[in-house]
C-alpha cells in the first residue's frame, strides 16, 4: 500500500534558499517552492497544504503578515507554519510564535534538525485532525442518542393539573425526571427522580422508568407496586453506580390525604397557609441500590387540605455552593418557598436566587423543582 507524501509549501524570496530546500526535501515530501507571500496565499487558496515553511524577510508581504492572514481564517488556522529565517532576535521569535506559528528555526540550520521538527509537527497535525474528526463523530452520535432518550421520556400521558415544574439541566440529557399520571379510578401519581450524576450516563434509566411508570399507572397498579417494580428493574438492569433517588406521591382529589414515599431525596416540604407544616425526609435507599424483596417502605401520610402546598426538589438546589464554598442549604430553601407562596412568584424566581448565590462558581448539578398545589 502506497502512502501519499505530505504536501509542503516552502516560501522564500531567495533562489539559493529555495534550491537548498528543494535538495533537502523533494524526495520525502510533495514540495511546492514559492517566492512571495502573495504566492503562498494564492497556493493555499487552491489547495490546503499539510505544512508551510515560511521566510520572514520578503519584499511586499513579509512572513509575519502571511502568518497573520492564515491565522485569521478558520479554514487555514490549523495549518502548521514553521518560520525559517535569518532573524535570530528573541523578540522576533516571540512575535512569530505568538502569531500562531508552531516553530521558529533560524538560518543556518542542519538537515537533521529541520526534518525532525517537520516530522514532529506533521505528526501532531495529523493527530489533531484525527481527534477533531473523531470528536465530530462522537458529537453526532451523542446528539442522536440524546434525541432518542428525550423522545422516549416525552410522554403524552403526563398530567399537569395542580403542578408547577422547573427543570434546569446542565446538559440536554440529564438525570432528573418528573412523571405525573392519573389512574382509571381517578388517583393521581407523581414521581420526581434524580439519577446519580448528570448528562448522558445519568439519563439512560429515564426511558425505562418513564415507560414502566405510565404503563402500571394506566393498569391501575398501586403506588407500592410501582415502587417495587421500578426498584426491581433498576436493581437488575442498571450498573451498580447508577440508581435513582426519588419521591413518589399519591393522592385522590376527592379525598384530603397525601401519601408520600421519599427514597433518598432531600426533605420534601409541606406547607399550610404558606407556613411550613411538615418535612418528609428520606426513609429508605434510592431506587436500584438494594433489592426490597417485595417489602415497600411505608408511606408518610399528610392531610391534603385545600390551599396546601408540597415542594419536592433535587439536591442540585440545596447543594449549590457559593464562591466561598457555602451550601445553599435547607433553611434558605424553606425561606425561598415561603417567599414564593407569599408573593405568588414563578418557580424561576427561586432558581434566580440560587444562581445569584452561586455567582461565578456556577451550579454543578441538574436542578429540578416541583410544586404540587392542592
Amino acid at each position: 500500500m502506497t502512502h501519499l507524501k505530505p504536501y509542503v509549501l516552502a516560501v522564500d524570496d531567495e533562489p539559493i534558499n529555495r534550491f537548498v530546500l528543494e535538495d533537502l526535501l523533494e524526495d520525502q515530501f510533495e514540495l511546492l517552492l514559492l517566492e512571495s507571500g502573495q504566492a503562498c496565499l494564492d497556493a493555499v487558496a487552491q489547495r490546503k497544504p499539510d505544512l508551510i515553511l515560511l521566510d520572514i524577510n520578503m519584499p511586499g508581504m513579509d512572513g509575519f503578515e502571511v502568518c497573520q492572514r492564515l491565522q485569521t481564517v478558520a479554514s487555514t488556522r490549523d495549518i502548521p507554519i514553521m518560520f525559517l529565517t535569518a532573524m535570530s532576535e528573541v523578540a522576533d521569535e516571540k512575535r512569530g510564535l505568538e502569531m500562531g506559528a508552531v516553530d521558529y528555526i533560524t538560518k543556518p540550520f542542519t538537515e537533521a534538525l529541520l526534518l525532525a521538527r517537520m516530522r514532529t509537527h506533521l505528526s501532531l497535525s495529523r493527530s489533531h485532525r484525527l481527534l477533531t474528526h473523531q470528536n465530530a463523530l462522537l458529537n453526532k452520535e451523542r446528539n442522536y442518542i440524546e434525541n432518542v432518550i428525550l423522545n422516549m421520556r416525552d410522554d403524552a400521558f403526563f398530567v399537569s393539573d395542580n403542578l408547577r415544574v422547573l427543570m434546569a439541566p446542565l446538559s440536554t440529557t440529564n438525570g432528573d425526571l418528573v412523571l405525573s399520571a392519573q389512574t382509571p379510578c381517578g388517583k393521581r401519581y407523581l414521581l420526581i427522580g434524580d439519577f446519580t450524576g448528570h448528562g448522558l450516563a445519568a439519563a439512560l434509566g429515564g426511558p425505562l422508568v418513564s415507560a414502566l411508570f405510565y404503563l402500571l399507572a394506566e393498569q391501575g397498579a398501586s403506588m407500592e407496586t410501582i415502587l417495587l417494580r421500578l426498584n426491581q428493574e433498576l436493581y437488575r438492569k442498571m450498573p451498580a453506580d447508577i440508581f435513582m433517588a426519588s419521591v413518589l406521591v399519591e393522592w385522590q382529589p376527592s379525598r384530603a390525604r397525601l401519601r408520600i414515599w421519599n427514597c433518598g431525596m432531600a426533605d420534601a416540604l409541606y406547607f399550610k397557609q404558606q407556613r411550613l407544616a411538615g418535612c418528609i425526609p428520606s426513609s429508605t435507599f434510592a431506587l436500584g441500590v438494594v433489592s426490597l424483596e417485595g417489602m415497600p417502605p411505608e408511606a408518610v401520610e399528610m392531610d391534603a387540605e385545600a390551599g396546601s402546598d408540597l415542594f419536592v426538589y433535587s439536591d442540585g438546589l440545596i447543594e449549590a455552593l457559593s464562591p466561598l464554598k457555602e451550601r445553599f442549604g435547607q433553611q434558605r430553601i424553606q425561606l425561598e418557598f415561603e417567599a414564593l407562596l407569599a408573593t405568588h412568584s414563578p418557580l424561576e424566581k427561586l432558581y434566580e436566587s440560587v444562581q445569584a448565590f452561586s455567582g461565578d462558581y456556577g451550579l454543578k448539578d441538574d436542578v429540578t423543582l416541583v410544586h404540587l398545589q392542592l
